[in-house]
């Protein structure tokens, strides 16, 4: 067997554990850069770091679908490439923002050009070999966790080492890197579809339809809507609880021990995911996380906290690699591109919305009911798996 497959596949885990280092460096301290900005309190802050996430998600939600149209004629490499150079660009312009509507604006933009994830997921879904997708989404997941779990601890540490704006121009460099390691040590081999063949609006718009990736985008939606209602808490709740700790590097050490821990889970169960039913490894992820997100309610101290909310990466690393691994199993090879364009589409509107929401209803309610909110979705995200999803089949995908 010819295993091209595999170095393809190292290669882009590899410029993709880099890249996404560099996108997570300012998860710990973005509420805090916002702060600074506009001098605004913890409560305006938390709104307006909800603001600046969601408009880069609705921004991916919209043009998502369009980038994979054209990884489908053109090539899925090259779409992957736009996303880390594009991106590179964007942060370098964020280390030198001077007030928050133009933050936004560029946040707007970033998200826009981003996508690193989908476009690497079809990429490998392409030239990975269909009996192994499952272990080739777990390890895409690996570089996704670990990227997100020493992003934000390096991030923290460099921003308070050396300042909010000097993480962003680092943030530029990583994924200058990334992008130079996928055009140097990944070959696609992709050939053109005949003109008639061409993906179009109306593909993206049947497989929309379909009952089976309506479910799975659904699913996707929720997979990010749920946490990243969380994520302009996390920071000001360190605050809250210890006003004159450092609160950017504790955050960042508790994203840490989130990725770590969801890495883990991504890597056992991808592993195993060609003889694991994808759909109850997502029900049982599904159920445990609500469990896990109930313990930070109650947290009294920045200790308790970081460990509360650090096993609750325990299951995401199972949610993610079901969730993507039935997406490249659920359509053929020629519209990879197109699925997980749309995927990426319900991911960033989940991602975008998420935010407002919880920067919402912390502004509204505090910080620690956002948590309980959150567990409820997963919950009923459970029953929704168990009645809606079923197992995919080889001979007959979603076309």
């Amino acid at each position: 067997m010819d295993n091209s497959w595999k170095k393809n596949l190292y290669a882009v885990v590899v410029a993709e554990f880099i890249v996404l280092i560099g996108f997570n460096f300012a998860t710990p301290f973005l509420a805090l850069y916002i702060q600074e900005l506009g001098s605004f309190t913890n409560k305006e802050a938390t709104l307006w770091t909800g603001i600046a996430t969601g408009v880069s998600g609705i921004a991916m939600f919209f043009s998502s679908p369009f980038w994979g149209i054209l990884a489908d004629r053109w090539g899925r490499k090259p779409m992957l490439l736009r996303a880390q150079f594009g991106s590179a660009i964007v942060m370098a312009l964020m280390a030198i923002c001077p007030n928050i509507y133009i933050f936004i604006g560029l946040r707007f933009i970033l998200g826009t050009l981003a996508g690193t994830v989908a476009a690497a997921s079809a990429l490998v879904a392409t030239t990975t070999p269909r009996d192994k997708v499952p272990f080739a989404m777990g390890l895409i997941m690996v570089a996704m966790f670990t990227g997100q779990s020493f992003g934000p601890l390096i991030g923290g540490f460099v921003a308070h080492g050396f300042g909010y704006r000097a993480a962003f121009f680092v943030t530029a460099f990583l994924l200058t890197v990334g992008g130079l390691m996928v055009l140097l040590m990944v070959k696609e081999g992709f050939e053109r579809p005949p003109a008639h063949t061409h993906a179009s609006l109306r593909d993206v718009l049947s497989l929309v339809r379909s009952r089976q990736i309506a479910s799975l985008l659904i699913v996707l939606f929720t997979l990010q809507a749920g946490p990243q209602m969380l994520a302009p808490t996390i920071p000001l709740f360190f605050k809250s609880i210890d006003p004159g700790g450092a609160a950017a590097a504790s955050s960042g050490l508790t994203f840490f021990m989130i990725g770590l821990l969801a890495a883990i889970s991504a890597l056992v169960i991808g592993r195993f995911g060609n003889k694991l039913p994808l759909k109850k490894v997502l029900v049982f992820s599904c159920l445990g996380s609500s469990i896990l997100y109930l313990p930070p309610i109650f947290a009294a101290t920045t200790g308790q906290l970081f460990v509360f909310i650090g096993l609750t990466g325990l299951f995401t690393g199972g949610l993610m690699m079901s969730a993507n691994a039935l997406v490249a199993l659920t359509v053929p090879p020629s519209r990879q591109g197109i699925a997980y364009g749309i995927a990426q589409s319900a991911n960033a509107l989940g991602g975008g919305l998420g935010p407002l929401i919880g920067g919402s209803l912390a502004t509204i309610m505090g910080f620690r009911p956002v948590f309980g909110v959150t567990s409820g979705i997963f919950l009923l995200l459970s029953g929704f798996v168990a009645k809606s999803l079923f197992k995919p089949t080889e001979d007959k995908p979603v076309r």
